[in-house]
């Protein structure tokens, strides 16, 4: 699912004009330039069968910005939740999703330790994802 959470936000040109193909799994690597996203399943529930025809995943992801100023950090927030809020019935890889929901948004910006006027800038959003529970392919 992680894979194909990824390639659904990289299919979108205003997000690949900004952060190119940096979509990393948490941790991102050291070395990552910014600006970047970093995506994590943070739970997971099996919801069994809904309508007695349909097996579903719940699924509560956590994606990261992180950019080197605030404005270029809100503009990728505001990219993301316009691609991934109320994205229903759409293929993310080889999982049907059924609704993709913004959950949360918190600013989690913290200083270096040392020259601490110095920060990398993040912005948390939690989206919960339902999903079949297996892959159409």
């Amino acid at each position: 699912m992680k894979a194909g959470l990824a390639t659904y936000i990289l299919a979108d040109s205003n997000i690949t004009d900004v952060i190119g193909t940096s979509v990393y799994s948490f941790p991102a690597p050291q070395d990552a330039s910014k600006p970047y996203v970093m995506l994590l399943r943070i739970n997971e529930t099996i919801m069994g069968t809904v309508n007695e025809s349909l097996d579903v995943y719940d699924e509560m992801w956590q994606i990261d910005v992180i950019a080197s100023t605030d404005l270029q950090a809100e503009q990728i927030k505001e990219l993301l939740i316009s691609r991934l809020n109320y994205a229903d019935r759409v293929e993310m890889g080889s999982y049907t999703v059924y609704s993709c929901t913004l959950d949360s948004v918190v600013d989690g910006t913290e200083l270096e330790m040392e020259a601490s006027e110095n920060a990398d800038i993040r912005k948390i959003m939690t989206f919960m994802i339902r999903r079949d529970r297996t892959p159409t392919s």
